[in-house]
């Protein structure tokens, strides 16, 4: 490659799409978008929100990264969806749109990242989008991407939340404005009954410009650095390695698993573990691939009569009507996600957010004699939202073809299990114990009535534990000599390289990662361009005191 770039930017997902439409602006900048997927045209399912499922099974999409063995699981390993296509997860995930809470962001400030506080981040959540209620102190009204409100039209979602409401919670109106704490009705991804991914929101209408090139189903292979710079990067080709070099930065935005991977691979991670591959140390970098976080989480599900579930739509007749509703209308359950309610909440009263998330489905379905069957019946899928555990991405091997090794250790911590114990017996007693359920006489299937000691609840969670498919925190952001960026993403170990994904979050964030990630890359494209950051936002927002003391804060006292 023989064209000269002025940034290069590694992966073609929520951040990388961002990064590259927004320098791109600039008609003097050239920029190099290298993805190691394909095009996301192909494939029909993942335009239309009801074959969520199918995108899912799709493997020539993904890369199929397996995380584990898990030492606190029985060893067992987990399937990490992540997108190998143009857009990423924004291509292949469920579409979910959840900001986290504020304190999320006061949080990073408090540990030293300043203009990283909510106050900061605001703005450019309203900058992103442009949401269907129309925009107000905490939500935009003019962004690239079409934010909607679930319609959430099945009865089992307005039992979910009056059976919240019996159970002492609140529903919040928008659990992405003043109050996240509550039940709520959910927001997607989702336009007019298409998924709003980044490619459609920012790459699509950028491609016409001539200093933007897109580099589709080509590997990178490592960074090029000399002199301590960051210069260009390594991608494979059928003939052998060929470069693409860049006057200004390498900016990675492959993620939270093949981030740190790729720096590894170049020379840049903890020294020991490169040299045990036989790479050459570069940069010495010792948390590159540490502080790994994740959602981990367990469906939990109840049987009910046939005609009361959404199951019972979902047969043969009925997928076909979903079908052809959604390619000649846009209309129908093809439309939906079918996350169309959930919640953050509680377990225990001596934290300051809502420590356990929960997503509602008023339909199941349960693997029975190898084949995935639906099941009369409803379902939350709940996980952690700030768990303390940490894990880690390690090499397998120097062959970049090669997936990472990706060990959350998961429940190493033991508040982490017991939260999650707690969040089953909520769930089973406190929110499904209602006289609003009661009208469809619930029964327990997974875990089934004889789970009920804690011994007996622990080894159910154990047991069927899986993840949001939510890694970050591998490269993360400080203010420490440890850190491996700094707060604008910049790798403190080489120069003129940066970082742009989910792996710099310092702590992961209360809720789905893609629009936080999106909002990050919104405002490091800022910083990078040299434009004026955004000024901050007065909004004030919702935080309850934990039990004992009072609120702290001008915030606390507003809200």
């Amino acid at each position: 490659m023989t064209q000269k770039f002025d940034y290069i930017v590694v992966g073609a997902g929520s951040s990388g799409c961002i990064v590259a439409a927004r320098l791109t602006e600039d008609p003097n900048v050239r920029v190099l978008l290298v993805e190691a997927g394909g095009t996301d045209r192909t494939n029909m399912f993942i335009a239309m929100p009801g074959g969520l499922p199918f995108v899912y099974q799709n493997k020539k999409i993904g890369w199929g990264i397996q995380s584990g063995p898990e030492p606190h699981l029985q060893g067992k390993t987990i399937d990490e969806k992540a997108g190998k296509i143009l857009g990423g997860g924004s291509s292949i995930n469920a579409m979910i749109y959840n900001r986290g809470n504020p304190m999320d962001y006061d949080g990073w400030a408090a540990d030293g990242l300043k203009d990283w506080d909510y106050a900061h981040c605001l703005p450019y959540f309203r900058k992103m989008e442009t949401f269907e209620d129309g925009p107000d102190d905490w939500r935009g009204g003019g962004g690239p991407l079409r934010i909607s409100r679930a319609r959430a039209q099945h009865k089992m979602y307005e039992t979910f939340l009056r059976a919240g409401e019996q159970a002492g919670f609140e529903t919040t109106p928008d659990h992405n404005g003043r109050r996240q704490e509550g039940l709520h009705i959910a927001q997607s991804f989702i336009h007019d009954g298409v998924r709003m991914s980044a490619t459609r929101a920012y790459l699509r209408p950028a491609l016409d410009r001539p200093n933007l090139k897109v580099l589709p189903k080509t590997l990178v292979t490592r960074v090029l650095v000399e002199d301590g710079a960051a210069v260009g990067i390594e991608v494979a080709g059928p003939d052998g390695p060929r470069r693409a070099l860049c006057e200004r930065e390498v900016i990675l935005a492959a993620g939270a698993m093949n981030t740190p991977k790729l720096l590894m691979l170049s020379g840049i991670g903890p020294g020991d573990e490169l040299r045990r591959h036989g790479i050459d140390v570069v940069a010495e970098a010792r948390e590159v691939g540490r502080n790994l976080q994740n959602h981990p989480g367990v469906d939990l599900q109840f049987g009910t009569r046939a005609e009361d579930s959404l199951t019972s739509e979902l047969g043969l007749i009925g997928r076909a009507k979903l079908g052809a509703d959604w390619m000649l209308r846009r209309k129908g359950l093809g439309t939906t996600n079918f996350f169309e309610a959930g919640a953050f909440l509680r377990t225990r009263d001596d934290v300051d957010f809502p420590n356990m998330q929960w997503e509602f489905l008023p339909l199941t379905r349960q693997l029975r004699g190898g084949r995935l069957v639906p099941v009369p019946g409803f379902q939350f899928w709940m996980d952690l939202s700030r768990p303390l555990s940490r894990g880690e991405v390690t090499l397998r091997s120097a062959n970049p073809a090669d997936a990472p090794s990706v060990v959350f250790n998961t429940y190493a911590e033991r508040q982490d299990l017991q939260d999650m114990i707690d969040g089953v017996r909520m769930t089973r007693e406190t929110l499904v114990g209602q006289p609003a359920w009661q009208r469809y006489r619930p029964q327990l299937l997974t875990p089934g009535p004889d789970v009920t000691s804690d011994d007996e609840i622990e080894a159910f969670v154990r047991r069927a534990t899986g993840t949001s498919y939510h890694p970050s925190g591998t490269c993360r952001m400080g203010v420490d000599a440890e850190a491996v960026v700094d707060g604008e993403g910049r790798v403190n170990a080489v120069r003129d390289l940066r970082i742009v994904d989910a792996s710099i979050m310092p702590k992961v964030i209360t809720g789905n990662l893609n629009a936080p990630v999106m909002m990050m890359a919104e405002k490091i494209a800022d910083g990078i361009r040299g434009c004026e950051p955004l000024a901050p936002s007065d909004a004030v927002y919702y935080r309850r005191a934990r039990a004992g003391r009072e609120p702290e804060g001008p915030e606390a006292v507003r809200a």
